[in-house]
């Protein structure tokens, strides 16, 4: 489960990272704000993933969801 976690962490922000390095040190317009939405977005969604990666991998998690049903 944290192996997944991280994977998913690492795919989410990384993007935004490459983004955010290459507009601060890279040449002037390189990254237009019409791109750099994708990986803001992206790297926002990171806080939705955790969770549900959490209940669906979490063993007690399973065993909640067949006692509530």
């Amino acid at each position: 489960m944290v192996v997944v976690m991280v994977v998913c962490f690492l795919l989410c922000w990384l993007p935004y990272a490459a983004v955010a390095l290459t507009a601060t040190f890279g040449q002037p317009g390189l990254i237009t704000p019409a791109a750099s939405i994708i990986p803001a977005i992206l790297a926002k969604s990171s806080t939705v993933y955790n969770p549900i990666i959490y209940v669906f991998l979490n063993k007690q998690g399973h065993v909640y969801f067949d006692s509530v049903q």
